[in-house]
């Protein structure tokens, strides 16, 4: 019953297990392709969490009497339906491209240098497609592409996901950044230690735990007087939300964007450590992340009002006044002078 509820399919008559892995995993834990993060399928990729299928599960036996407030939300094939639950990621795959539709929560993006950068299915890390090429041909029942961007015909077999007992279906790993071989941080938005050194925070992000990843349309610029420098990796990023009732807002440092709807294109130019941020983010829906939103509808027109412009290449905004006001108040001493002489 939980599981049919999950998926959003009256006709499921039960949860598969896994097919592979070998002994102590095979046949003793949900299969990976559907229910990717729940805590009991047979390897840990991200963000694991206990859910009401699994409590449903340990109830069924006779031994145990659930506590389901305790069970935690997975997003993972949620309200997907019965074609996701019941029939193979290739046909999802197929089926979503044909309609025009993402494929989520699989990918077709190579990871590959530089990388591009997307979310995680829950929304709240930066991850990767895991999609890569396998030195061998993958048996025929796990080969899912038609094509593939950059790929020939002839090696489409030798591409799948990196996770073998997830029948090889790609999908969007969170991941962490090393320096030499050391640990540097992680891609999880909800972690303040995540925040990058402002040095290297080309999109003016914001990790801790009202942070959640929203999807970049161009790369962020970081510009100071005639230098310009960007992030060959680029994609999404993490970044501060709040909820009212006007609906979902974003925060760019000290600015707050309203997402009025689910696709708007969110223009960003901020002020940060001295360098201006120039970006594009997409607003995510508002009832992701907020219990109650007011119905979507067109953005209100812009302010045409412009600022008065940001001089680059100035040590100091002040210091320009200052010299300004200095000037205004030379000019009547300078041109009682020239009347005298």
């Amino acid at each position: 019953e939980e599981a049919r509820k999950h998926f959003n399919c009256p006709i499921l008559e039960g949860m598969e297990l896994e097919n592979q892995g070998g002994m102590g995993t095979e046949l003793n834990h949900w299969e990976k392709r559907l229910l990717e993060n729940e805590a009991m399928t047979g390897s840990h990729t991200q963000n694991r969490v206990f859910s009401r299928i699994t409590l449903a599960l340990m109830e069924d036996t006779g031994w145990y009497k659930a506590n389901y407030s305790m069970a935690e939300k997975l997003d993972w094939g949620r309200n997907k339906g019965c074609d996701f639950v019941m029939k193979s990621c290739k046909f999802w795959i197929d089926q979503r491209r044909q309609k025009r539709q993402l494929i989520s929560p699989y990918c077709d993006t190579l990871r590959s240098n530089p990388l591009q950068l997307t979310c995680r299915q829950d929304q709240r890390a930066v991850a990767v497609c895991n999609l890569q090429k396998f030195p061998k041909q993958l048996p025929q029942e796990y080969q899912y592409f038609d094509s593939l961007n950059g790929v020939p015909a002839e090696e489409l077999p030798y591409y799948g996901g990196s996770v073998e007992i997830a029948d090889y279906c790609p999908f969007s790993q969170e991941f962490s950044w090393h320096l030499s071989g050391e640990f540097q941080r992680s891609s999880d938005c909800r972690i303040i230690e995540n925040q990058p050194d402002p040095s290297k925070n080309y999109g003016a992000e914001k990790y801790g735990p009202n942070s959640v990843c929203l999807i970049q349309k161009s790369a962020f610029v970081m510009e100071q007087c005639r230098r310009k420098l960007s992030y060959p990796d680029w994609g999404s990023g993490c970044y501060q939300v709040s909820c009212s009732p006007q609906g979902l807002h974003v925060w760019v440092k000290d600015t707050m964007y309203l997402c009025s709807r689910s696709g708007q294109v969110l223009t960003v130019s901020i002020q940060m450590n001295g360098w201006i941020h120039v970006g594009n983010l997409i607003c995510p829906s508002c009832s992701d992340f907020c219990d109650s939103c007011p119905p979507e509808r067109d953005p209100p027109a812009l302010n045409l009002t412009r600022a008065a412009p940001v001089d680059l290449c100035s040590c100091s905004s002040s210091l320009v006044v200052t010299l300004w006001l200095l000037m205004a108040n030379l000019i009547p001493l300078l041109t009682g002078l020239f009347l005298c002489a």
